[in-house]
C-alpha cells in the first residue's frame, strides 16, 4: 500500500520546497533547513486546480494542500473533523460577541497534534523512512505513537525532559521507546540529536519539520470552510508557534485561491511565567538572546512551557508584524478563570494552554485592542489528559 517511490513525477510536480527567509527553492526532499541560510523550509504548491475532495477523512479532503504524491500514503482515521462554531455565551462574557472556537480538543488523543502525526507519517512513507527519532513535551509524541502503532513497518524513539514524563501516553509497543533526559525540553532535543547521529537515524525536526506544519494547517482550512464569515482575528496559544506558522500558510493559500479577502490579525498567547516571545514583542525586539532562555519553565500550561524560543521567535515576530497582530501573555489566574468559563458557558473541556488563548482574547478585548464588532477565531488546541503511568 505504501510502496511509493520518492522520485515519482507526482511528488516532483506537486510541490517544491522554498525557504521562508531567502526564498531559495529546492526540489521535494526530506530536508528541513535551507542550505543557503538555514531558514525554515515550506512546501509550495501550484494551486490553480486545487479543490476540496469529498471524504470523511480530513487529509483526503485537503489532499491538494498536502506535500504528498499519492493519497494511498495516508493512514485514514488518525484525525477527524472537529467543530468550528460560535461561542456566544463566552463571547458575551468576555466582550467579544462574535467569538468562534475551533474544538481541536476533540481529536482522538485530545490535541490538534493528531493532525501533525497523520501527515508526518505519510511523508516519511513517501521518502521511505521506517525509523525516526523525536523529542516532545507529550502531545506530539502521544499522537505520533498512536500513528506508529497503526503501521507495523514503522519504529520511533522519543526523548523527553524529566518533568514531562507523565504527559506521554505512548501505549505498550516494542517499536516505541521513550528515553527520559534529566533537564528541560531543550536538553531532550539535544539528546535526541545525538542519538539520531550516533545511530544514523532520521531526526524529526520539530518546528522545522514542514510536514508537521502542513498537517496542523488543516485545522484552519477546515475552520475557514465551516465558518459563514471570515475572522478578523485568529488566536492560538504558542510554544514554538508551529501551529501559528501553519495557520498563516493556510491563510496565504486561501488568499491565493480567492477564498479569503484579507489576512486577519494574529494574536499569540503565552503563560506569563514562561513568556520569552511576549516579552521580546513588548520590548520591540525582533530576536531573542541567551538571556531570554528559561532553563526550568514553570506554570499551568505545560504544553506551551518552552523556555528557549530563540530559533522560532523571528517567524512569529514576522507574522505578528505583517498582520498587525500581537504576542501577549496571561497569568495563571486568568488561565484558571478562562478554563472555568469555557466549561460553564460553552460546555467545552480544555487544557490550560487552550485556556491561555481565551485569556489572551479576554485581556485584549478589555484593553480595547479587539473591537466588539470583530469576528474572533480561537483554536482550542487540546484538552486535559490524565497523567500517564
Amino acid at each position: 500500500m505504501y510502496a511509493v517511490d520518492r522520485t515519482t513525477v507526482a511528488v516532483r510536480a506537486k510541490y517544491r520546497l522554498a525557504c521562508m527567509w531567502c526564498d531559495a527553492v529546492l526540489d521535494a526532499a526530506l530536508v528541513y533547513r535551507c542550505p543557503e541560510c538555514s531558514g525554515a523550509l515550506e512546501p509550495r504548491y501550484s494551486l490553480a486546480d486545487a479543490t476540496r475532495h469529498r471524504s470523511r477523512f480530513p487529509e483526503r479532503v485537503y489532499f491538494d494542500f498536502l506535500p504528498l504524491g499519492d493519497p494511498e500514503l495516508l493512514d485514514d482515521g488518525l484525525t477527524r473533523r472537529t467543530a468550528c462554531r460560535p461561542a456566544p455565551k463566552l463571547g458575551a462574557a468576555i466582550g467579544v460577541p462574535d467569538l468562534w472556537v475551533k474544538q481541536e480538543c476533540d481529536q482522538f488523543t485530545g490535541t490538534t497534534k493528531d493532525r501533525l502525526a497523520a501527515t508526518v507519517l505519510a511523508v516519511l512513507r513517501q521518502f521511505q523512512v521506517r525509523e525516526f527519532v523525536a523529542s516532545s513535551t507529550g502531545n506530539s509524541a502521544t499522537a505520533l505513537a498512536r500513528a506508529v502503532q497503526r503501521d507495523p513497518a514503522m519504529r520511533v524513539h522519543f526523548f523527553c525532559g524529566q518533568e514531562f514524563v507523565s504527559s506521554h501516553a505512548l501505549g505498550q509497543d516494542d517499536r516505541i521507546t521513550l528515553t527520559v533526559v534529566p533537564g528541560s525540553y531543550a536538553d531532550a532535543g539535544a539528546a535526541a540529536r545525538r542519538f539520531a547521529t550516533e545511530n544514523d537515524l532520521h531526526l524529526d525536526a520539530g518546528f522545522f519539520n514542514w510536514a508537521r506544519r502542513e498537517g496542523l494547517k488543516l485545522a484552519y482550512l477546515e475552520a475557514f470552510d465551516q465558518m459563514d464569515r471570515r475572522p478578523d482575528v485568529v488566536v492560538q496559544a504558542i510554544s514554538s508557534g508551529m501551529g501559528v506558522v501553519a495557520a498563516h500558510k493556510g491563510l496565504r493559500e486561501y488568499l491565493e485561491l480567492g477564498e479569503l479577502g484579507e489576512m486577519p490579525r494574529f494574536l499569540m498567547v503565552e503563560e506569563d511565567t514562561c513568556a520569552p516571545a511576549a516579552t521580546a514583542w513588548q520590548e520591540g525586539r525582533a530576536s531573542l538572546t541567551a538571556a531570554d532562555r528559561i532553563d526550568r519553565p514553570t506554570g499551568l500550561a505545560t504544553a506551551i512551557l518552552l523556555g528557549d524560543a530563540a530559533p522560532y521567535y523571528p517567524y512569529l515576530h514576522s507574522i505578528a508584524t505583517e498582520t498587525a497582530g500581537a504576542i501577549v501573555s496571561a497569568s495563571a489566574a486568568e488561565l484558571v478563570e478562562s478554563r472555568r468559563m469555557l466549561a460553564a458557558l460553552e460546555g467545552v473541556d480544555v487544557c490550560y494552554a487552550s485556556a491561555a488563548a481565551v485569556a489572551g482574547v479576554r485581556r485584549e478585548a478589555a484593553a480595547g485592542r479587539i473591537g466588539r464588532d470583530e469576528t474572533v477565531l480561537v483554536n482550542l488546541t487540546g484538552r486535559g489528559r490524565a497523567p500517564a503511568a
